[in-house]
């Protein structure tokens, strides 16, 4: 008997699994067909028709980019039966030579632009044409642009847009993901944000007045400018000459697009001897308190016993730091270098941002030329003293001058200030940072500033600088330009240059302008740079911006006597 139910439990099994089968197909058949169907639908959410670009402006509130609607002549050229006379009537009205749209629209086959950007005029006379005499495949489009007010200040630095809107260029392209973001949900538009920068124009007008002036003048290749806030690092104003107009930038050739301040290097020359010098002070190993006596060259012997000589403009007699600067010494620059290690000297160097690139918000930034010690001849250190054998940019220039008038700090520089969004709120915020802190004491500070104020005064190689009432620190430069394809020096190949501190009792600006072949009357940085950052200072107390002991203060009583004056 037991073994007989042991059997029986295979057979039951088949049923059990079929009748649990035909449960589940039960189920099945009755959801499938019974059970009312629930459908869902999906909406997409609304999303902006309409994305309008943010503006630019500088630190006082000048526009300097702004999203602008305008109209376009348009063409749809499979609804045109006759294409010729379409031409010959809107050509006129838009000043384009009817033969050029037939020849250029025949080249296409559904769309030609004949004209973007209308004036008044012609999208008037286009309006009056298609009330009166309609022409079949005509198109008058409502489009947004960008409107550049400021036309060729600052051009290289903003950049511009394409007939699409988006950043090809500058600040434009790289900030394009605030100043045109995606399209918003439940939203008709969307808002770009708005970008301000360090900029002040009004200053920006007196550096880009003094570039055309050296342009027309002494016709040279190109024109760099900076002024810089001495305390905070901001960009105040940045030129490079020639320019263009980004509202046509396609008449531009891609150079003048350039934003040189940041993506050319030249030797800067002896523009670069106060930073030497103050490498050579930290270090604290030259011997400073023997005189040195400049006869118009100074020679030494190279590691490797070979003599070779450094020449001087004239014999500047004893020299000492401060004189160094005023008189432009190369030998006495040299020999400090000299006597000081190669490993310190080129640290400080490093540590004043030449070989570094700076992130200031402006792309294409490039690092200069600072070769490590590893690579240095023996006669690499002497020359570097005095700006040669090393490559800068405008911007690294004045911002390594920072350590002389922030008690010793490299301060980064920057050119964006604040990004908000369309409804106030401040998305990026940017306030002067310390880049290399403490890098010079106040003594070194204080001796260098001494030379360049002895520079800008009578004697000095800068004395051309000079404004009555201000004290100005100054440091110019003439340095050979290489020549790209043999490496060598070009004959006349020039960098004539100039940089400038002030005020100097209390350092508000630094203000740098480079001049590349010069071809006037004059190669020297003392004759063309100089003067130029001259007659900025001399500007910028006029406009209130820097103190002149030589001008009268008005007090009230004063303007008073001279409102009751007959």
């Amino acid at each position: 008997m037991v073994s007989r139910e042991k059997r029986a439990i295979p057979r039951i099994l088949p049923l059990i699994t079929a009748v649990f089968a035909l449960v589940i197909l039960i189920k099945i058949v009755w959801v499938t067909f019974f059970t009312p169907s629930e459908t869902s639908s999906y909406v997409d959410p609304p999303v902006s028709t309409q994305v309008v670009r943010g503006p630019i402006i500088d630190r006082n509130g000048n526009l300097l980019a702004v999203e602008v609607p305008y109209y376009s002549c348009a063409l749809l050229l499979r609804e045109i039966p006759n294409l010729p006379i379409v031409a010959s009537k809107i050509g006129p009205l838009v000043g384009v030579d009817p033969n050029v749209i037939v020849k250029e629209a025949s080249q296409r086959s559904t769309y030609y632009t004949v004209k973007r950007k209308l004036s008044t005029s012609e999208y008037e006379s286009l309006i009056l044409l298609q009330d009166s005499e309609p022409l079949k495949g005509l198109l008058i489009e409502k489009q947004f642009g960008r409107l550049y007010p400021q036309h060729y200040h600052a051009a290289q630095i903003i950049g511009f847009t394409n007939t699409e809107n988006r950043g090809i260029e500058g600040l434009e392209l790289a900030y394009e993901s605030y100043l045109f973001p995606y399209p918003e949900i439940d939203t008709s538009i969307t808002w770009g944000a708005v970008l301000q920068l360090t900029l002040d124009m009004d200053l920006q007008y007196l550096l880009d007045t003094q570039v055309v002036s050296i342009d027309r003048e002494h016709f040279p290749d190109s024109v760099t400018g900076i002024i810089m806030g001495a305390e905070t690092g901001e960009i105040l104003a940045a030129a490079t000459f020639p320019w263009y107009d980004p509202n046509e930038y396609q008449l531009s050739e891609p150079e003048y697009r350039q934003n040189k301040i940041i993506t050319s290097m030249y030797e800067p020359g002896s523009v670069f001897k106060i930073f030497s010098l103050a490498a050579e002070l930290k270090a604290d190993q030259a011997h400073f308190d023997e005189p040195f006596y400049c006869d118009g060259s100074y020679s030494f012997t190279m590691p490797n016993g070979e003599l070779t000589t450094i020449q001087c403009v004239s014999a500047h007699g004893n020299i000492t730091p401060e004189s160094m600067i005023q008189n432009s010494c190369n030998g006495a620059v040299a020999h400090w270098a000299l006597q000081t290690d190669d490993t310190k000297f080129y640290e400080t160097l490093s540590n004043f941002g030449f070989g570094r690139i700076w992130e200031t918000g402006m792309p294409g930034a490039i690092s200069g030329v600072l070769n490590p010690v590893s690579s240095w001849s023996g006669r690499s250190k002497a020359t570097i003293s005095f700006g040669q054998e090393v490559a800068a940019t405008p911007l690294q220039i004045v911002t390594a001058a920072t350590a002389l008038t922030t008690d010793g700090h490299v301060l980064s520089p920057y050119m964006i200030r604040t990004i908000w969004s369309h409804d106030g709120k401040e998305l990026l915020s940017n306030q002067p940072q310390i880049a290399v802190d403490s890098l010079l004491s106040q003594t070194i500070v204080d001796t260098v500033l001494q030379g360049m104020e002895l520079a800008a005064q009578t004697g000095g190689t800068a004395s051309r600088i000079a404004v009555e009432g201000v004290r100005i620190g100054a440091k110019t430069g003439t340095a050979q330009i290489t020549d790209a394809a043999t490496g060598a020096y070009g004959p006349d190949s020039f960098l004539a240059s100039t940089l400038a501190i002030v005020p100097l009792e209390d350092p508000k600006y630094i203000i740098y302008i480079g001049v590349t072949n010069p071809k006037g009357s004059t190669i020297w940085g003392s004759n063309i740079a100089a003067p130029a950052i001259g007659n900025i200072i001399a500007d910028m107390v006029r406009q209130g911006k820097i103190a002149s002991s030589a001008m009268e203060t008005l007090t009230f009583d004063s303007v008073q006597q001279l409102i009751d004056q007959p």
